[in-house]
């Protein structure tokens, strides 16, 4: 018994070969106008839709399959009375649809007048792919040429074949209608094509507002873990306004450092001294135009990206000499909702934008608002429990993640003796993003050869026996207002 197909394509590329295997395959082939036109010249049977619904194209082409003819076939499942209905009706049931769509995105591209983009939004094709998607099981859609080779090598699809192209078809008019939500919100998104990680089968993008974000140099793609290392150091240099240079240097989404100066290449050259092993291979990011100066400096290492809202004419010229160095110009924008994929959905929330206030709870407090605001700012970006040290203006410590809050002490203090710093520093500054609801941490900190000044957050039931401590054995310990643990 034959089949029937709807034939409606803006792309014809390798139209002649998917026809010619239908006809053999004995479909009978019902297409629009301009697809008529093609199969006509490729001398392709067809019936044109405009004969079989009594219905001429109207509106300049606007309006061609919206019909209960062409809609009917395309949603009758095989009851006996969808089926009586049909026939009574005498509509055609289709097996099979070929669409795609009014190329949308790439007119954006290339054109600026609104009426001609406003035309590239498709209304037919984009109802025919939902109705297919509705009956996927009967009806088969179709919607890029390199879906017909998989077509005709698998020709008769089974249940799961046929189920991944209904999931492909929607996800492409999801992608198609979010492109035209923002054209008309002022918007320019784009897929970004992620390089392959260490699986080649693990294929990912990122759908990227190009007004953010745009690769400026670099042979190489990102790859996920790139793009999330970006995101860390964006955050933790845009984050925090200042008139001052930020320099982040992020290695497995942790800042492994960050440094804020008045002078752009010490913000670096502190933030790379903070764990110097960790940075290489790592992502460097700047809150401000970035100097041919400090590109002198940062080139003599390996990095993977390289981030800043603008780059000095002759920092880009060095920086375009290294073909592996991604360099990544982004907005200094701060954004408000942060979100991310889990298991029942989609986990949206707030972006943690609070800024913290001291209350001295033993000691005098030696930090100036701006430092103190930068100091926490970073600590946000390190996974609890979080664990920084710093020295006067810069990251020399840190660790997170742990399950323990004791043992994120321990490692961030073994750190720092690896490095040898405490020889050259009279005083450290120790951020916690968890409470102190028992005296082992402090009493690790006490043991230490140099200062540790302590700002925590309180609000557990043992606060007074914190304080008793703390004052009992001179400990300078600083109450933050806010608590930063990442619940």
């Amino acid at each position: 018994m034959g089949k029937n197909v709807i034939i409606s394509v803006f792309d014809k590329t390798n139209l002649d070969v998917i026809a010619k295997y239908l006809v053999e395959k004995n479909f009978t082939i019902y297409s629009t106008g301009g697809t008529s036109k093609f199969l006509k010249t490729i001398k392709i049977p067809h019936i044109e839709i405009s004969k079989y619904t009594s219905q001429k194209e109207i509106l300049g082409g606007r309006v061609k399959t919206l019909h209960p003819k062409i809609f009917g076939g395309l949603l009758g499942t095989n009851t006996n009375e969808h089926k009586n209905e049909l026939k009574k009706q005498k509509i055609v049931e289709f097996d099979l649809l070929i669409v795609n769509l009014y190329p949308f995105k790439e007119t954006v591209k290339n054109a600026k007048n609104k009426s001609k983009i406003i035309e590239m939004i498709d209304i037919g094709g984009h109802s025919l792919i939902r109705a297919a998607v509705k009956n996927y099981e009967k009806t088969i859609p179709l919607i890029e040429p390199n879906d017909y080779d998989h077509f005709i090598k698998n020709f008769p699809l089974k249940k799961l074949s046929k189920k991944k192209l209904a999931i492909k078809a929607i996800d492409h008019i999801t992608k198609y209608d979010l492109e035209i939500s923002n054209w008309f919100k002022g918007k320019s998104l784009t897929m970004y094509p992620l390089r392959y990680g260490e699986n080649p089968q693990q294929k990912a993008s990122a759908i990227i507002d190009k007004k953010k974000f745009s690769q400026i140099s670099g042979d190489k793609k990102l790859s996920y873990n790139n793009l999330l290392d970006v995101d860390a150091g964006v955050n933790l240099t845009y984050g925090f306004k200042t008139k001052n240079s930020i320099c982040a240097i992020i290695k497995h989404g942790t800042p492994c450092g960050a440094s804020l100066k008045k002078d752009q290449s010490e913000s670096y050259l502190n933030a790379l001294a903070g764990d110097p092993l960790s940075s290489f291979g790592g992502v460097i990011a700047f809150n401000q135009r970035l100097k041919k100066q400090t590109a002198e400096l940062l080139i003599k290492n390996f990095y993977e990206v390289v981030t800043a809202p603008e780059f000095e004419k002759g920092a880009l010229k060095l920086l375009r000499g290294k073909k592996n160095l991604r360099v990544i110009r982004v907005k200094k924008s701060i954004r408000k909702i942060e979100e991310r994929s889990f298991f029942g959905g989609t986990l949206v929330q707030d972006v943690n934008s609070t800024i913290s206030s001291v209350e001295e709870i033993n000691g005098k407090n030696k930090l100036d608002k701006e430092k103190l605001g930068f100091f926490i700012n970073v600590l946000k970006n390190i996974k609890s429990n979080a664990i920084a040290l710093f020295n006067r203006d810069s990251l020399i410590s840190q660790s997170g993640g742990q399950t323990s809050r004791v043992d994120a002490l321990q490692i961030c203090l073994n750190k720092l003796k690896y490095k040898d710093k405490t020889k050259k520093i009279e005083t450290l500054f120790l951020f916690s993003d968890a409470f102190f609801p028992f005296t082992d941490s402090l009493s690790i900190i006490q043991k230490q050869k140099c200062q540790i000044d302590i700002y925590a957050p309180m609000g557990s039931k043992s606060d007074s026996k914190i304080i008793n401590y703390v004052k009992k054995n001179k400990l300078k310990f600083f109450k933050l207002s806010e608590r930063h643990f990442k619940h």
